[in-house]
């Protein structure tokens, strides 16, 4: 059942029925409160409907509930670039940071980071020193 509902809200995001996806995966995260993946699925469409404020607290879970591998890497990349968004650039310089350490081959994580170094004016600083 759980893979099932799963497996239907991403088909439902990904023929573009986006709100039908989020009241899928909002539905799941009651049920499902302590699962990372649902989380992660959860901010991920709020995401997409451009509620990022929403998607927050989904991302931040997902991460503290232990999500790992691409899983882990899309929710970094999801929450520093919200945080973006959103205006609050120190918090999004901590999870770019975090995020390049983890996976320092993930070209947009270091692309989303020097965005948010400009949008801190501090875009002189150099890749070399972290």
């Amino acid at each position: 059942m759980y893979e099932e509902q799963l497996a239907r809200a991403i088909q439902l995001r990904t023929e573009n029925k986006k709100q039908e996806s989020n009241q899928l995966l909002v539905k799941m995260v009651e049920q499902y409160a302590d699962d990372a993946v649902v989380n992660y699925q959860c901010a991920w469409s709020f995401d997409v409907l451009g509620e990022e404020l929403k998607a927050v607290p989904y991302y931040e879970k997902a991460i503290q509930q232990g999500l790992s591998g691409t899983d882990l890497e899309g929710a970094i990349l999801g929450l520093g670039s919200t945080y973006r968004t959103l205006g609050e650039y120190e918090k999004s310089e901590k999870v770019f940071l975090q995020g390049i350490a983890l996976f320092p081959t993930n070209k947009a994580l270091q692309v989303f980071y020097a965005m948010t170094l400009y949008n801190l004016q501090e875009h002189n600083k150099r890749w070399s020193s972290y």
